[in-house]
């Protein structure tokens, strides 16, 4: 007589598959209530504590998870999850949706500028690759953050005839601010008494006939206390004061220090487009860059982060103006940032 070994009976199986089934929906649902308590918690909080402002800088990880979550779910017989995750899928396309959905592009006739931002490094010893990725960019305006006396030094002997109108204030440490242009340009008196690591550089600009403000900022960088946090709420609070009294279009350029799920991006928006949103595409980051000498980029048990985690590099602009085009400029291969190019259509109404 041959005996055959046990099978495992239906019932069995069930079990299994109820308790693999049962898992799965509590991990889902975890994911779920976590997302939806963080977009609570930054709607009634802001960035009010340190860990939720790290939260919020690095928000769009969050989503990250969700396509498999949506996939997750489809093989599960639940309404309710089902709700959730649609509902999870909506708020992620109300947050980054613009950011992956093509640009149309702009509808109005006017002249045309093409304007970069870049945080270059303070500790920059190469002014040759600096100089290099300068010129590549073929922008019209650059406005410049910690800019250093060699690189200075470099701009004003070698890119004086693309930029004949340059506005230089370097400086040995993390301060160092510029505007460069091949348009007309003429330095605006401002006092700011928030703690910016470079005093923000205004300037009037003429082009056509018309003349814009140009604001060149280098925001308070966070570390370990809120009020870090809260002075650069104030600095963005400036800000648009500037942008609201002033009497002509304006464009604001620079390192943030902060992401655009902060409150400080919030305040600013109030009055200001940013360029990306409206016409770049992707997540655009920025920062961390190279790992060089006096770099940023954080280091975990030794090891340096991966590059462009987040974006906290920026161009804004006023409602006179439209985008055509925002996009990563060149890189050095030094600087711990990556510039920003948009191009910008000064629209009929603002040339009255």
């Amino acid at each position: 007589m041959v005996f055959q070994p046990d099978q495992p009976s239906v019932t069995t199986k069930k079990r299994h598959t109820g308790y693999w089934q049962r898992l799965l929906a509590a991990l889902l649902w975890c994911y779920l209530f976590g997302l939806f308590g963080w977009a609570m918690l930054r709607w009634l909080a802001g960035d009010r504590w340190l860990w939720l402002f790290l939260l919020n800088t690095f928000a769009f990880y969050l989503f990250v998870p969700l396509p498999l979550v949506v996939l997750s779910a489809l093989f599960m017989r639940s309404r309710q999850l089902w709700i959730g995750v649609t509902l999870a899928t909506v708020l992620a396309v109300v947050l980054y949706g613009p950011l992956w959905f093509p640009y149309r592009g702009a509808t109005a006739d006017g002249p045309t500028l093409t304007v970069m931002t870049w945080n270059l490094l303070t500790f920059h010893q190469e002014p040759e690759r600096a100089l290099a990725a300068l010129q590549a960019s073929d922008a019209d305006v650059i406005a410049l953050q910690e800019l250093n006396l060699p690189i200075a030094a470099a701009i004003a002997q070698e890119l004086r005839d693309n930029y004949p109108y340059q506005l230089l204030l370097p400086h040995e440490g993390f301060t160092g601010m510029g505007l460069i242009s091949r348009y007309p340009l003429a330095a605006q008196a401002a006092m700011f008494t928030e703690r910016w690591v470079g005093d923000p550089q205004l300037a009037t600009l003429t082009l056509d006939g018309t003349e814009l403000l140009l604001v060149n900022i280098h925001a308070l960088p966070p570390d370990t206390s809120t009020e870090t946090i809260r002075e650069r709420e104030r600095q963005a609070q400036r800000l648009h004061e500037v942008a609201e009294q002033a009497a002509m279009p304006v464009i604001v350029m620079g390192d943030l220090n902060a992401g655009d799920m902060s409150v400080a991006y919030e305040i600013l928006t109030q009055d200001l487009q940013d360029a990306w949103r409206v016409c770049g595409w992707g997540t655009g980051h920025t920062f961390p860059g190279a790992d060089s000498p006096g770099s940023s980029r954080p280091h975990i048990f030794g090891i340096a982060v991966p590059m462009w985690l987040i974006r906290i590099d920026y161009i804004f602009f006023s409602d006179e103006i439209q985008c055509t085009e925002a996009m990563i400029g060149p890189w050095d291969g030094v600087s711990d940032h990556r510039s920003v190019i948009t191009r910008l259509l000064v629209t009929p109404t603002a040339m009255h």
